[in-house]
C-alpha cells in the first residue's frame, strides 16, 4: 500500500507540488504574523496590567497598614475596657458588700431599737410611766411599719430616748407605784427606785422592801426581799439621802433560776397528761414489784444442801421415817416433798404426774404479774416518746401563733417534750431491772423444784428396789 502511495506521489506533476509548497509557506507566514501580533498585544496587555497593579498596590498597602493600625488600636482599647470592666466588677462587689454591711447595721440598729422599746414598754407599763406610752407606740410603728420599709431615723430617735432614760436612771429616779410581794403575793403601794440596772422597791408601810423583777407586759412587778435592805436604809434612800444598798450582781438571773427550778411537783406538772400516765404506770409497777417480793418470801425454796438428808431418808427408810425432816424446810420445798411422800407407794408415773402438777401450780404463783412488769418496762419509753411528740406539736403551734421571739411561750411545750421522756426512762429502767431480778429468782426457784422432783422420784425408785 505504501509502495503504491509513493508511486502515485512520484507521478504527480512538479508544478502542482511547487504550488502546494508556496501556499503552505504563505500560510505559515500568515499564521506567524497573526501569532506575533497576538503575542505583542498580550505583552502590551501584561505591561498595562502590571502598571495598573503597581499603581493600585500602593493604596492597598496603605489601606492594609491603616487596617492593621486600627486593629492594634482596637486591641488596646479592648484590653483597656477589659481592665476597666474587671475594676468595675470588683468595685461593684465591694459596694455590694458595703451595702450588705450597711443593711445588717441598719437591721441590727432597728432590732436593737425595737428590743429597747419593748423592754422600756414593759418597764414603763409595770412602773406606771404611762405618759411615755404614746411616744413609744409611735416609734414602734415607725420601726415596724406594715407593708413598708422601717424608718431608720426612728431608730436613732429611739436610741436617744433610751439614752435619756438610762441617764435618768443612773442619776437615781423615784417613781410611785404598786408591786406584788414575792412570798405572799399581796399588792402593796410604795416607790420604785431606779439605780442603774437595779430597781428597788420600798413600800409605804415598810413591810415589803427589796429588788424588783418585771414580768410580762402589763403585769405588776414582783418584789423579792433582800436580807440587808432594812427599813431605815430604805427610808433614807427614798428621802434622797445617801445609803448603801445591796444589789443583785446576776441581774435577776439567780432569782429566775430559783423560780424556774421549783419543786418536784412543778417538775412533774410540766409533763402534762402523758407524764401522769407514765407515773401511774410506774406506781403500778412498784406495787407489782412489792407484791412479787412478798411472794418470793412466801414461795421460798431451800438450797440443795438442805434437801440431801431428806432424799437419803426417802431412799433408805421410806415415807414414815422422812416426814419429821419436812418441818425445817421452807414452805414450798416442804409442800413439794409432802406431795411426793403422800404418793410414795404409787407407781413412778403417778408420782411424776403429782409432782408435775404441783410445780405447775407453783409456776402460776411465781410468774403472776411478771408479764405486766415487762409490758410497763417496754411501754414507758414509748409513752415518753409520745409525750415528746405532743410537746413538740404544742411548741410548733405556739411558734405559729407567737413566732420564735418569745422563748417563755415556747418553754412549756419543750418542757413537756423533755420531761415526759425523762419520766418514761425513769419508770422503764427500774421496771426492767426489777423484771430481770424477779424473773431470775422465779426461774431459779422453779428449776430447783423441778430438780427436787426428779431427785425425789429417783430416791423413791431406789427405796422400792431396796425393799
Amino acid at each position: 500500500m505504501i509502495r503504491r502511495l509513493l508511486l502515485g506521489i512520484a507521478v504527480l506533476p512538479a508544478t502542482l507540488f511547487a504550488q502546494t509548497t508556496a501556499d503552505f509557506d504563505a500560510k505559515l507566514i500568515e499564521v506567524a504574523e497573526s501569532y506575533t501580533g497576538k503575542i505583542e498585544q498580550a505583552a502590551e496587555d501584561l505591561n498595562t496590567t502590571r502598571t495598573r497593579i503597581a499603581e493600585e498596590k500602593i493604596p492597598l498597602l496603605n489601606e492594609l497598614r491603616a487596617a492593621e493600625d486600627r486593629i492594634l488600636t482596637l486591641r488596646a482599647e479592648v484590653a483597656r475596657e477589659t481592665i476597666t470592666a474587671g475594676n468595675f466588677e470588683a468595685d461593684r462587689a465591694r459596694r455590694e458588700q458595703e451595702a450588705d454591711a450597711q443593711r445588717l447595721n441598719i437591721s441590727f440598729l432597728i432590732t436593737s431599737a425595737a428590743d429597747g422599746l419593748s423592754t422600756w414598754r414593759n418597764t414603763a407599763g409595770s412602773l406606771g410611766l404611762r405618759e411615755e406610752e404614746k411616744t413609744i407606740a409611735d416609734l414602734r410603728d415607725k420601726l415596724d411599719p406594715a407593708g413598708s420599709a422601717p424608718d431608720v431615723t426612728a431608730a436613732s430617735a429611739t436610741a436617744e430616748l433610751v439614752l435619756a432614760r438610762v441617764q435618768a436612771a443612773l442619776g437615781g429616779q423615784t417613781i410611785p407605784g404598786t408591786a406584788v410581794t414575792g412570798e405572799t403575793r399581796e399588792l402593796v403601794d410604795g416607790n420604785f427606785i431606779l439605780l442603774g440596772p437595779e430597781t428597788l422597791f420600798v413600800s409605804d408601810d415598810g413591810t415589803a422592801n427589796g429588788t424588783v423583777r418585771t414580768r410580762d407586759e402589763g403585769e405588776t412587778p414582783l418584789v423579792f426581799a433582800l436580807p440587808d435592805f432594812d427599813p431605815s436604809t430604805a427610808a433614807a434612800l427614798v428621802g434622797g439621802s445617801e445609803a448603801i444598798v445591796p444589789a443583785d450582781v446576776t441581774g435577776g438571773k439567780a432569782l429566775q433560776l430559783a423560780q424556774s427550778q421549783g419543786d418536784w411537783i412543778d417538775h412533774i406538772n410540766k409533763g402534762g397528761i402523758v407524764g401522769y400516765v407514765i407515773l401511774s404506770m410506774g406506781a403500778f409497777a412498784l406495787l407489782t414489784a412489792m407484791i412479787k417480793l412478798i411472794d418470793l418470801r412466801k414461795l421460798s425454796v431451800d438450797a440443795p444442801s438442805a434437801t440431801i438428808a431428806l432424799l437419803e431418808h426417802v431412799a433408805d427408810k421410806g415415807a414414815e421415817a422422812t416426814e419429821p425432816l419436812l418441818k425445817p424446810l421452807a414452805a414450798t420445798s416442804r409442800d413439794l416433798f409432802a406431795t411426793g411422800l403422800k404418793n410414795l407407794r404409787k407407781p413412778k408415773e403417778v408420782i411424776e404426774e403429782h409432782l408435775h402438777a404441783f410445780i405447775l401450780r407453783e409456776r402460776l404463783h411465781h410468774e403472776r404479774w411478771l408479764p405486766m412488769l415487762a409490758v410497763i418496762a417496754a411501754a414507758s419509753p414509748l409513752l415518753g416518746l409520745l409525750g415528746t411528740v405532743v410537746g413538740m406539736v404544742k411548741t410548733f403551734t405556739l411558734i405559729t401563733v407567737f413566732g420564735t421571739g418569745n422563748a417563755g411561750k415556747l418553754s412549756s411545750g419543750i418542757s413537756e417534750a423533755l420531761v415526759t421522756t425523762e419520766l418514761g426512762l425513769s419508770v422503764a429502767i427500774p421496771a426492767l431491772v426489777l423484771h430481770g431480778f424477779l424473773s431470775y429468782r422465779t426461774q431459779k426457784n422453779l428449776s430447783l423444784l423441778e430438780r427436787y422432783a426428779v431427785e425425789f422420784v429417783t430416791a423413791s425408785e431406789d427405796h422400792k428396789v431396796a425393799k
